[in-house]
């Protein structure tokens, strides 16, 4: 099942090549694989091409505290952070600061 939608949306990202979306998803779809690595690569790809793509953030910060990268996961905290004042993402930016500070143990 996770592969085949996995084929569907690389389908879609081929009539659509640079729909952020559509690469975003694909990311998470192979993290539900099992294919972790990957899914950060494509994540940080991702920021990288398109920084404004807020979401991004999260999850690849999130996939790196999990594949043990703390220091790569809060740096992309701080960076995503940035960005979020540059979009007025206040939201946004609240979670990757709470997300941050969970990394360090600094709750507070």
């Amino acid at each position: 099942m996770a592969t085949e939608r996995l084929a569907q949306l690389r389908a879609m990202l081929a009539e659509e090549p640079g729909d952020p979306f559509l690469r975003y998803a694909i990311a998470l779809e192979r993290k539900r694989a099992g294919d972790m690595e990957g899914a950060a690569a494509d994540l940080s790809q991702l920021v990288h091409e398109d920084p404004k793509y807020i979401a991004c953030y999260y999850q690849l910060a999130l996939m790196l505290a999990d594949l043990g990268r703390t220091a790569e996961a809060m740096e992309v905290c701080e960076v995503g952070s940035a960005q979020c004042i540059v979009t007025r993402d206040l939201k946004a930016r609240t979670e990757l600061v709470q997300l941050k500070n969970a990394l360090t143990g600094d709750d507070a």
